[in-house]
């Protein structure tokens, strides 16, 4: 009887997977923090300092945060369209467009793949990250992003 439930545990655990790891990049130019999956590859910093892109090993899965200085009058709804242009340039689908008190949301689909992106605009500096991956993970990535989202420490 302890054999079959060890089997039913292994098996339960194998299905259902286990909770991602995480790590915390510290942005040292403009100071933000955020949480990405150990199981993302850390791909070198940008020359310009501005952030970093994290990859899954088979290069399906990439999380990018990046930071800038806010140099546009229009604020936050111009960072927006600026965004929402750049999507539906690559011919991506907007399924969710939301203005928040201090950033926007964008996400939809690119072909095959589901895209997330988050900004948040903090005492001049407009902190952005983004998610993209394919549909077929969009369950094990609901979790990830949500901590993700969690987790972003825009600089002071």
């Amino acid at each position: 009887m302890v054999q079959l439930f060890l089997q039913l545990f292994v098996v339960l655990g194998s299905l259902l997977g286990s909770p991602p790891t995480y790590k915390t990049y510290h942005n040292a130019r403009f100071g933000f923090s955020i949480d990405y999956p150990t199981t993302l590859r850390p791909q070198p910093e940008a020359d310009n300092a501005d952030g970093r892109r994290f990859v899954s090993a088979d290069g399906q899965t990439s999380l990018t945060a990046y930071a800038g200085y806010d140099v546009l009058d229009g604020g936050l709804a111009q960072y927006q369209q600026l965004s929402r242009r750049h999507w539906q340039g690559k011919k991506a689908t907007l399924v969710l467009d939301q203005k928040l008190a201090t950033g926007f949301v964008l996400s939809g689909t690119l072909g095959p793949d589901i895209f997330y992106e988050k900004a948040v605009l903090q005492a001049g500096t407009l902190t952005t990250f983004v998610w993209q991956y394919p549909a077929t993970r969009k369950r094990e990535m609901d979790a990830v992003i949500r901590h993700t989202i969690s987790t972003l420490q825009p600089g002071e």
